[in-house]
C-alpha cells in the first residue's frame, strides 16, 4: 500500500515500467527467425577493431540505466523540498523529457527491428589472447547481430546527452557536462570499436535521438 500510495503522489516515476516490457520485447523480437538485411558501409573497414573499447562499450550498461534513475532522483528530491517550486517542476519535467524521448526511440526501434530485420556482419573470429578480447567474445554471445539499425545503444546517450546539456540542475555543473560528452563520445566509438555496429547503425540512432527531441521540445511537456 506504501507503494501505491507513493506513486500516486509521483505519477511521473510510472515511466519507468517501461523499462522491463522494453527488455521482454527486445529479447523476443531477437528471437524472432528473418531473413536479416545484413548493414554495410565502406568506411567500417577504415575503423580499425580495438578490444580495449570494450570498457566503454561496457559502460553503456551502467551509463544508460544510470541517467534515467539520476534524473528521477532529482525530480522526487525535488518534490520534497518546500522551496523552489519552479525548480521542482524543472527536475520532474527533465525527467519526463528523458523518458519519452528515449522510451519512444527506443519503442520506434523495435518497430523498425520488426519490420525490417537487419544485421551487421562486421565480427571476425577472435583468439581470446586477453581479458579485453574475452570480454568481447560474452558480450557477443549475450548480444547478438540482429536489430541493430537504428542503434538503441547510441540514440538512448544522444537523448541523454541532450537532456544533461539542456538541463538547469544545479548539480549538473559545467565539468559535470563535459565527462558526460566525453563520455558519449566513447561509447559511440566503442560501437564501432568492437565492430557490434555500423556507422551506419550509429548515424541512424543518433538522427533518431535528435529528430525526437526536436519533436519534443515543440509539442512536448516544457
Amino acid at each position: 500500500m506504501g507503494m501505491l500510495k507513493y506513486l500516486q503522489k509521483h505519477k511521473y516515476l510510472l515511466l519507468l515500467l517501461y523499462l522491463p516490457v522494453y527488455l521482454i520485447a527486445f529479447f523476443t523480437i531477437d528471437k524472432i527467425p528473418a531473413e536479416h538485411y545484413v548493414i554495410r558501409c565502406p568506411l567500417d573497414s577504415l575503423i580499425p577493431f580495438n578490444e580495449y573499447m570494450v570498457i566503454p562499450y561496457a559502460l553503456w550498461f551502467f551509463w544508460f540505466p544510470g541517467w534515467v534513475f539520476f534524473f528521477a532522483f532529482q525530480a522526487v528530491k525535488a518534490e520534497r523540498q518546500t522551496d523552489g517550486r519552479d525548480r521542482c517542476e524543472e527536475a520532474v519535467r527533465d525527467f519526463v523529457k528523458l523518458c519519452v524521448v528515449m522510451f519512444t526511440g527506443m519503442t520506434l526501434s523495435l518497430i523498425i527491428y520488426v519490420i525490417w530485420p537487419n544485421a551487421v556482419d562486421l565480427r571476425e573470429p577472435l583468439e581470446p589472447d586477453n581479458i579485453f578480447k574475452c570480454a568481447v567474445k560474452m558480450i557477443r554471445a549475450a548480444d547478438t547481430p540482429y536489430g541493430v539499425c537504428p542503434s538503441i545503444h547510441i540514440s538512448t546517450i544522444v537523448t541523454e546527452a541532450l537532456v544533461i546539456r539542456d538541463s538547469r540542475l544545479r548539480v549538473l555543473t559545467p565539468s559535470v557536462r563535459v565527462y558526460s560528452y566525453i563520455i558519449t563520445a566513447m561509447i559511440t566509438w566503442s560501437t564501432m570499436a568492437i565492430k557490434q555496429h555500423s556507422i551506419v547503425d550509429v548515424i541512424a540512432g543518433a538522427l533518431l535521438a535528435l529528430i525526437l527531441y526536436v519533436i519534443y521540445g515543440k509539442i512536448g511537456y516544457e
